[in-house]
């Protein structure tokens, strides 16, 4: 029997630019001041806009600091120097200083096709994996990479991606497990990589894409309980381009493709990411939502398009926090810099 949820209304934009595309919500642990942060980009803020921002949620007080951008964001990751988050930005990773808002020539240039801009991402174990997206939604020109920090260079996982998005990496012995989601064909799919993360040893759907009731969108990886590990299951987010109400996201088992859970989140189909926080004392999921190329009369029948939602899970612990990148910024990096709204 599926175990289901119903997320409420946590956070409402002040003005309609951050409610068009919310993503990659991370709860901050290195951020200088002290009290419980979400960082989230506002990938772009209208149809046609390419600029977007990188935002911090006081999840105590509902406060809510914007950091204008000189391009759209996909993703974001904390480094090891407090304050600063590694920003994926167009096709380049750049350094954002949040206490000084300064954002610093790119870090690494990604050899994208032009037609891509850098989509969802996380840190893990030696660099980051982030992914493209194709900005029609349609052809299989994006890829996903892997962004090594010491050596500054990037290199190609696996390409013939369309909407490289949500992601999760769990190291082996012998190499590592790879839950990816690429959104346009609707393939949430389990990845045996080698060592290096340079080669593909196995692919396999987790769940056949006509059995999704939306286009998967962000995912994380399920805690560890009841004599599972951490990433033997997934929650997805679904973004439901349908003239439909209600959001859904999904707690699906990765051995099997099993629904395991669901969250119904009400007034707001197009559920862009899911993230784990701890609020009063309990585990919960916080959903991003966007109004992204809504319709009108979807709108209308809408209200929370764009709104971060907060529900109950039945799990007692945090999944494991993606480590700190170790990216240090040079003098030339300094040089270089400019305000994040140039």
């Amino acid at each position: 029997m599926i175990r289901r949820f119903t997320g409420e209304l946590f956070f409402q934009p002040a003005v309609e630019e951050l409610r068009y595309l919310p993503e990659g919500p991370r709860v901050l642990r290195n951020h200088p001041e002290h009290g419980a942060r979400l960082g989230w980009v506002g990938i772009q803020h209208a149809a046609g806009v390419a600029e977007g921002s990188f935002n911090v949620l006081d999840l105590e007080s509902g406060a809510n600091s914007t950091f204008p951008l000189r391009g759209r964001p996909g993703f974001f990751a904390e480094t090891t120097e407090p304050g600063v988050v590694l920003l994926g930005l167009e096709r380049e990773l750049a350094c954002l200083d949040l206490r000084t808002g300064t954002l610093s020539a790119a870090v690494a240039r990604i050899d994208a096709d032009p037609g891509t801009i850098v989509n969802d991402g996380l840190a893990v174990d030696g660099g980051v994996l982030f992914g493209t997206k194709d900005l029609e939604f349609k052809r299989p020109i994006a890829a996903l990479y892997f962004f090594d920090p010491v050596t500054r260079k990037v290199h190609t996982v696996l390409d013939g991606q369309t909407c490289s998005n949500g992601k999760y990496l769990r190291r082996e012995a012998t190499g590592a497990t790879l839950i990816d989601i690429d959104s346009a064909p609707k393939r949430i799919s389990r990845y045996r990589l080698d060592a290096k993360l340079e080669r593909v040893l196995e692919a396999r759907l987790i769940r056949p894409a006509e059995s999704l009731p939306a286009l998967p969108d962000g995912l994380r990886p399920a805690p560890a309980g009841r004599g599972e590990q951490e990433g033997d299951s997934v929650i997805v987010a679904y973004y439901n381009p349908a003239e439909v109400s209600d959001g859904l996201a999904q707690q699906i088992r990765v051995s099997d493709g099993a629904v395991i859970c669901e969250w119904i989140i009400p007034g707001s189909p197009r559920v862009t990411c899911p993230e784990f926080v701890q609020l009063d004392a309990k585990v919960k999921l916080l959903f991003t939502t966007a109004v992204e190329g809504m319709p009108a009369e979807i709108r209308r029948r809408a209200p929370g398009a764009g709104c971060m939602y907060i529900a109950d899970t039945e799990f007692a612990d945090l999944p494991a926090p993606p480590p700190l990148v170790p990216v240090q910024r040079t003098a030339e990096d300094a040089g270089k810099s400019t305000g994040a709204a140039d």
